[in-house]
């Protein structure tokens, strides 16, 4: 079983999305503001990238860009609850704001509870996309350089950072595993969060797999997601 769950049905029951207008061709997208917005339609509060700049309504990330339903089994992805999982949105080994959080005009946090079959363990996606208009590769570098730069430890408190592959998810992309020590009941417990960060032109995506209760999140899962998601981002704006 994993942590995320009572969080989870407790932000589906009481978040309140920011939404942004329909586009010219009538589709729904999120509006470009200093926090994560949400997908026209989607429930919950968004929480604010750290470092956003000024909310600026000409730039936008459309809901077609994220993963759908078909990609998720059927799971609808939502916005994620104010301040979870903020390490990983976008990636944040080294606890510092970045030089490239200042070239961010827009960006969503989402996340989808993923049901694979009976008996079979829940498994909770998140999905981060921010927009660094002619600044995404300067974004990608840094937050790369970090993940190299700063992997933690599992100390009380910190995370363990650990780049486990390149190029899963298009050439730009590293896979990271992102490890905490906890307790879960009378247990101590080591879960690992598997996270994919891509590029797409001037996009930075985040893809994870955060687990359930006290159980890791499912790699090859990520593995698998990450291409779909990169292509709904390609593809969508």
């Amino acid at each position: 079983m994993r942590r995320t769950a009572p969080q989870a049905l407790l932000a589906t029951a009481v978040a309140v999305a920011l939404l942004a207008g329909c586009a010219q061709d009538g589709s729904p997208e999120t509006t470009s503001t200093s926090s994560a917005t949400a997908p026209a339609g989607a429930t919950g509060s968004a929480s604010p990238p750290t470092g956003s700049p000024s909310p600026d309504a000409t730039q936008v990330i459309r809901s077609s860009a994220l993963l759908q339903p078909e990609d998720l089994g059927g799971a609808t992805l939502g916005p994620m609850p104010q301040g979870d999982s903020e390490h990983l949105r976008p990636l944040r080994p080294c606890g510092e704001r970045y030089p490239s959080d200042e070239t961010r005009t827009a960006a969503v946090a989402m996340r989808a509870h993923v049901s694979p079959g009976e008996n079979e363990t829940p498994q909770v996606v998140l999905e981060y996309v921010g927009l660094h208009p002619g600044h995404g590769a300067a974004a990608f570098d840094e937050i790369a350089a970090a993940v190299r730069r700063c992997p933690g430890s599992l100390e009380s408190g910190e995370h363990r950072w650990e780049v486990a592959g390149t190029d899963v998810a298009g050439d730009e992309s590293l896979l990271v595993r992102v490890s905490a020590r906890f307790r879960y009941g009378d247990e101590e417990s080591v879960t690992t969060t598997p996270a994919v960060l891509a590029r797409v032109g001037d996009h930075i995506m985040v893809l994870a797999d955060l687990g359930w209760e006290n159980a890791s999140g499912t790699e090859s899962y990520v593995r698998e997601l990450a291409p779909k998601a990169v292509e709904r981002l390609r593809t969508g704006e």
